[in-house]
């Protein structure tokens, strides 16, 4: 599929998965394309959307990430991601499941790269390992734990860059809180599954494609980045399988050269 079907089709997708709140969404993926020792790198990104059913907007949905990247030493980086997410129904209904929502997500990692030694163009692949979690606010309130391994191969040079990541999420729940609703409403929502088992009582595991491009020059770039979400475990609650976000990418190494 060309690259401009495959961007169209996940902004199908993300308009299609967004008609409500949901209880997890990918956030973006940190892919900082480290060619060195001494490197540190920032991103601010995300998105707005007026998800719709049908003919009607039954709400507005907001996405924010912070990443921040380093390479202390050659072949050695840290990562850091802050998401957050909410929902803001304008017509919300209790009784339907039909509320405002929000979600924030912190955590970090540690990885390796090796970078090619190209003058100007330089492939890099790399491997990232993960943990974190934060508050989920809804219909019912819980926190989620999130353990993350992402590898990566991308392409590095002054003007652009390009990557391919395919991170695998093993998430879980803990902390539920109910706010007074019956099991039948769980049910109904799906917190409750067939065999009796509440949304907190099962681990999920999701395969997370991303692809990653950016255009600029040296230590300031556009990035636009897409994520697909691909349960691997069986998931019977709402989820949003994609994400699409915008955002400012800088080199700092690069800024202060200048």
């Amino acid at each position: 599929m060309k690259l401009k079907n495959l961007l169209f089709a996940s902004f199908l997708l993300t308009s299609l998965c967004s008609c409500n709140r949901y209880y997890y969404k990918p956030n973006g993926i940190n892919t900082p394309l480290f060619t060195g020792g001494g490197q540190a790198h920032l991103n601010l990104d995300g998105s707005f959307g007026n998800p719709k059913n049908g003919k009607t907007t039954e709400g507005n949905t907001y996405f924010f990430d912070v990443q921040g990247s380093v390479s202390p030493i050659n072949h050695l980086a840290l990562i850091a991601n802050y998401s957050t997410y909410k929902y803001r129904a304008l017509n919300p209904d209790d009784a339907s499941g039909h509320v405002d929502a929000s979600a924030h997500l912190l955590e970090g990692g540690i990885g390796g790269y090796y970078a090619s030694q190209g003058r100007k163009v330089q492939l890099v692949t790399d491997l990232f390992a993960g943990y974190g979690g934060g508050p989920v606010r809804s219909d019912i309130n819980m926190d989620a734990r999130r353990f993350f391994i992402q590898p990566g191969i991308g392409m590095h040079s002054p003007w652009v860059d390009a990557a391919f990541n395919l991170r695998f999420s093993i998430l879980n729940f803990s902390n539920f809180n109910a706010n007074g609703r019956s099991d039948d409403y769980l049910i109904s929502q799906k917190l409750i599954d067939s065999r009796g088992r509440r949304i907190d009582q099962t681990t999920y595991t999701f395969a997370e494609p991303g692809i990653t491009i950016r255009a600029g020059y040296k230590f300031a770039k556009v990035q636009f980045q897409m994520v697909l979400a691909n349960e691997i475990s069986q998931v019977a609650w709402n989820y949003n399988a994609a994400r699409f976000t915008a955002g400012i990418y800088f080199s700092l190494e690069e800024a202060w050269k200048n």
